[in-house]
């Protein structure tokens, strides 16, 4: 029988390989032997097309930065920009091991300045100055990045976080917190997170 022809190696092949056996393995499991292992060939030869692990990690921000859809400028800026805010929380959940690496190592390749590019020009054509433009941008990707992260990890005093949650605080020492405890074992983070963007929205439209 004919051995099947192995698919030749690519930097984008690589990278892919890595995004999976993240989103599958968790990213501390990830190396450059194991990452062979699973592309089947020695771990010498990734070498050739990542030159380290570093550049390996940076390209795969890459291939997340890679799915994000960006809804076209036709719709208005503030439905492309909440489209766009929306798709970048989606990414938390769809590679929520990898997804920590844009806040440890952001994007500094085309992708990641194109992104910047048509957050400003959508801007820019609603009538917004260069200046609020950036602050908006810096504001708005702060959120969603700090509410993703949050998702990922869990949020602190809610039953599915990392410790017990609201319940477990004496009510007589924490009423506020403990009278919630219902509230922060049911939220809908869908409304929750479209609350956050309406505020930092509503801001901007104040601005006009």
């Amino acid at each position: 029988m004919v051995e099947a022809k192995r698919r030749p190696l690519s930097r984008r092949r690589i990278l892919q390989a890595a995004v999976r056996f993240v989103d599958r393995e968790g990213l501390e499991a990830l190396s450059m032997r194991k990452l062979g292992a699973e592309l089947r060939v020695e771990a010498m030869s990734l070498y050739n097309h990542v030159p380290n692990k570093g550049a390996l990690l940076d390209g795969m921000v890459e291939v997340l930065l890679g799915e994000l859809r960006i809804p076209p400028e036709d719709e208005g800026w503030e439905e492309r920009i909440r489209g766009a805010y929306r798709a970048f929380r989606r990414l938390a959940h769809e590679h929520p091991n990898v997804f920590p690496l844009l806040v440890t190592r952001p994007p500094d390749t085309m992708d990641g300045a194109w992104l910047v590019e048509e957050f400003l020009k959508t801007l820019e054509k609603a009538g917004f100055d260069p200046k609020t433009s950036l602050h908006a941008f810096r504001a708005l990707s702060s959120y969603a990045t700090g509410y993703a992260m949050a998702e990922i990890r869990g949020f602190a005093m809610e039953p599915s976080g990392s410790r017990s949650g609201a319940g477990a605080l004496p009510a007589e020492e924490f009423p506020r917190i403990s009278g919630l405890a219902r509230e922060l074992g049911e939220v809908d983070r869908d409304a929750e997170f479209e609350f956050g963007l309406d505020l930092i929205l509503h801001g901007l439209r104040e601005r006009l």
